[in-house]
């Protein structure tokens, strides 16, 4: 992988993320350039620093500007908080103030250029789970159920997959559960295995409340890839077609990349207690594997590592591997990041589906080969909407 920004990795993926926005109106090259030859190269707090200052920056300036104009700021401004926000340690107050930030920005920014939207809040355990719907101005080819991943906000996903979907005649609802966004911030919901349970209660509410018929595709980044996958595999009526984008393993084998090989036995059976403080003490030394491994604990509601263990197992493509029967797009990186991506291969040839479809994302029959094609909204989009038609 070429580095354009940083040597760091894990801030060259995510300013590379911000762009992949630009498309849909959610970040500018100048923008995101100029800011990172100001953040100190893998120093966090200077990421945090310079991503908060041009989002205020553009925030305030645009508070002039006229209504059109405004809401293209608002909207950036809102990429560049939830920037801010990602490598804060959950307990930093900062965190959710941010937060916060890009999600009153991002709506007003959808008011303020008349997006027609609905906000709907689906009682789901002790919480209120945000979802929002967009409505297609042509006849609707059916709709886009759509949810992120392990660290996806709900409002990215309108610049990843909304216009793409409206453009294209579908309408879209985008949702978040357990261990995502509000849910997580909010609620402290962690994830949950069983997200058939999640997504059936947005597939039920907005088929009752607005009538929704036709096609029901599922499409799930990242993270949402192993999730919607369950979900259709444990419910078989809850998606006609799912999308994912890109596939994600089992979060145990999804360790291993970050892990000596020495230790990956452990990952299945758990960590001696001498080990375990030995590798949590050697994780704590890695700031980016230390921050996955943190923010893995909030989101999945663990407090030791091998807790953590404990809970991820619970996420795996076992139940997929044996009852997977639907229509299912499967994209995947050839340099993938965060796993050895002939998994993604292997779980392919082993679904039962008999409508399935695997596109291997590379350099030469693609422009990009990262996790989930980041960076490439347009070469993805294309893909799954050439599939669905």
């Amino acid at each position: 992988m070429k580095k354009h920004f940083f040597n760091c990795f894990e801030f060259e993926f995510e300013a590379t993320r911000l762009l992949w926005y630009a498309a849909s109106g959610g970040s500018d090259y100048g923008e995101v350039s100029t800011t990172t030859e100001k953040i100190i190269d893998g120093n966090y707090e200077s990421w945090y620093q310079e991503w908060f200052k041009i989002a205020q920056k553009i925030e305030q300036q645009a508070v002039n500007y006229s209504r059109f104009t405004k809401a293209k700021s608002y909207l950036r401004a809102s990429r560049y908080y939830q920037a801010a926000e990602f490598f804060l340690p959950p307990k930093d107050a900062r965190k959710k103030y941010v937060y916060q930030k890009s999600i009153e920005l991002f709506y007003q920014g959808l008011d303020l250029q008349e997006t027609n939207y609905f906000m709907e809040k689906i009682d789901y355990r002790q919480a209120k789970m945000r979802t929002v719907f967009f409505p297609t101005a042509e006849k609707s080819k059916g709709t886009l159920f759509v949810c992120g991943g392990f660290d996806a906000l709900l409002e990215e996903l309108y610049f990843t997959n909304v216009q793409a979907g409206l453009d294209n005649g579908y309408d879209v609802v985008l949702y978040e559960g357990p261990g995502q966004s509000d849910m997580i911030r909010n609620y402290q919901l962690v994830f949950e295995e069983n997200w058939h349970d999640v997504a059936s209660q947005v597939v039920q509410y907005y088929c009752e409340t607005y009538g929704l018929s036709g096609l029901k595709v599922g499409i799930g980044l990242s993270l949402g890839g192993l999730l919607v996958s369950r979900g259709a595999s444990l419910d078989p009526t809850l998606f006609d077609k799912i999308v994912l984008y890109n596939y994600f393993p089992s979060m145990v084998d999804s360790f291993k990349k970050a892990i000596p090989k020495v230790l990956h036995r452990y990952l299945e059976q758990g960590f001696p207690n001498s080990l375990e403080k030995i590798c949590s003490s050697y994780i704590s030394r890695k700031k980016f594997l230390n921050w996955q491994i943190e923010h893995a604990k909030w989101t999945f509601g663990a407090t030791s590592l091998n807790g953590l263990l404990e809970k991820c197992s619970k996420f795996n493509e076992q139940i997929a591997l044996e009852a997977l029967q639907t229509d299912t797009l499967i994209l995947l990186a050839e340099n993938e990041n965060y796993y050895d991506y002939r998994l993604g291969q292997n779980f392919y040839e082993k679904i039962p589906a008999k409508n399935k479809k695997l596109i291997l994302f590379n350099k030469i029959n693609s422009v990009s080969d990262l996790h989930c094609q980041n960076g490439a909204s347009y070469a993805s989009n294309e893909s799954i909407f050439d599939w669905l038609h």
